[in-house]
């Protein structure tokens, strides 16, 4: 029997909280229903995104799932008095899904990355997981497809009987892409796990696991990614955070806007 999950409200957006092994079992059946879900993992730039900007925030409210991602997301929750008692980041839960659906025969197709990554990617999680199915990949260019190419992506995806397609286009590139096309390519199940295919093929370093289970991701990423990534995840932190504590300041004042 599946468990029901708990919601959490932070501003405009629902956080759905579980475990991880509820987490499996929720992905399971999307897959066996074929309900054409998508499954988005909230961090705080996503958040501070769906903040500024109302397509993104639709897109998260019409998610099938949206998880708690980033520490900020959780540390946020508490101090809003919601709970998230599992953080469930984008990169783990892909490896955890695969090593779960190596099980059952579940057939992956990886969609995004630069060229090459996702080819690695496939070999390192052949030999990393044994049983493991990978019916296809693709490498979009770095420019909007044309309507030919749709078509052809369509189709390879939908003739490789995937059962799951994981896109990794960075946010809110991937988010875009999901909800523009769920529902119009025959596959059951979308997750947007952002730059997990780049350190699950070793295309970027992941942060070691002590690192990892502190939350401090960020922190790794800011000091490793080079000068461009640390601007950019510095100015990322400063107006999340912002954004984060005006909600908490005026929940705490009884003013946050429950918008619908």
């Amino acid at each position: 029997m599946i468990e029901v999950c708990d919601k959490v409200r932070i501003g405009k957006i629902f956080i759905d909280a579980m475990s991880c092994r509820q987490l499996l079992e929720q992905l399971d059946r999307m897959v066996k229903n074929k309900s054409f879900s998508y499954v988005c993992f909230c961090d705080s730039n996503l958040y501070m995104l769906a903040t500024l900007r109302t397509d993104v925030c639709q897109i998260l409210k019409n998610a099938t799932l949206v998880l708690p991602d980033g520490i900020s997301i959780k540390l946020t929750a508490r101090l809003l008095g919601q709970k998230i008692s599992y953080r469930l980041p984008g990169p783990a839960t892909m490896l955890e899904y695969c090593r779960h659906g190596a099980k059952s025969g579940l057939r992956h197709f990886f969609y995004g990355a630069a060229p090459g990554v996702v080819e690695q990617l496939t070999l390192n999680f052949c030999r990393e997981i044994p049983g493991i199915r990978i019916v296809g990949t693709y490498t979009p260019p770095f420019r909007q497809l044309t309507s030919q190419e749709e078509l052809d992506v369509k189709k390879q995806i939908e003739q490789s009987g995937a059962d799951v397609l994981w896109v990794g286009l960075g946010a809110p590139k991937q988010e875009l892409w999901m909800a523009e096309h769920v529902g119009k390519i025959d596959v059951p199940l979308m997750l947007g796990v952002g730059a997990a295919f780049d350190f699950h093929s070793g295309n970027r370093r992941w942060a070691p696991p002590w690192i990892r289970k502190a939350g401090l991701e960020w922190v790794y990423r800011m000091f490793t990614g080079g000068k461009r990534v640390f601007w950019r995840n510095l100015r990322c932190v400063t107006l999340s955070s912002l954004i984060m504590a005006r909600e908490i300041m005026l929940s705490h004042l009884g003013l946050a806007q429950h918008n619908k």
